[in-house]
């Protein structure tokens, strides 16, 4: 059984107790490249513009998306909202990279669902989060 900061730390994607442990740079899922492949095709945006625009440093963003490198849980969801992402394909993209899905009773959470549903770019969610004074997505060079 689980204990709450154990559960926490899976909440917010700090933990991946499924991954090999002392190696960071162990492989997902095989599903993850399969996943961001059939997403940029749905969506039609290129690699590297959902990277620059989700503040990611450029080799660390194409390695997450392939899954070579384990990201957390603000990348991924710096790179839905740079895709301009729907709640459930953003929820899918958590649960495929194991990272833990967006609960609307987690104040943060609900101010980047409703992020989503209004259709947020990565600054203006920057400014939403700082106005709410919640912590913004932890992006940058990695």
């Amino acid at each position: 059984m689980l204990d709450t900061q154990a559960m926490m730390s899976r909440l917010k994607g700090d933990s991946f107790p499924d991954f090999p442990s002392g190696n960071n740079t162990g492989f997902l899922d095989p599903d993850i490249r399969d996943f961001f492949d059939e997403l940029f095709l749905k969506t039609g945006h290129s690699r590297s513009a959902v990277i620059r625009d989700a503040n990611i440093s450029r080799t660390y963003g194409y390695q997450i998306m392939d899954g070579t490198r384990i990201g957390k849980r603000d990348y991924y969801l710096a790179i839905a909202i740079a895709m301009r992402l729907d709640l459930s394909t953003a929820q899918r993209m958590l649960a495929v990279t194991a990272s833990g899905a967006l609960h609307a009773l987690i104040k943060r959470d609900a101010a980047i669902i409703f992020a989503l549903n209004h259709g947020f770019d990565n600054m203006r969610l920057y400014e939403f989060l700082i106005e709410l004074d919640l912590p913004p997505l932890a992006t940058g060079i990695e």
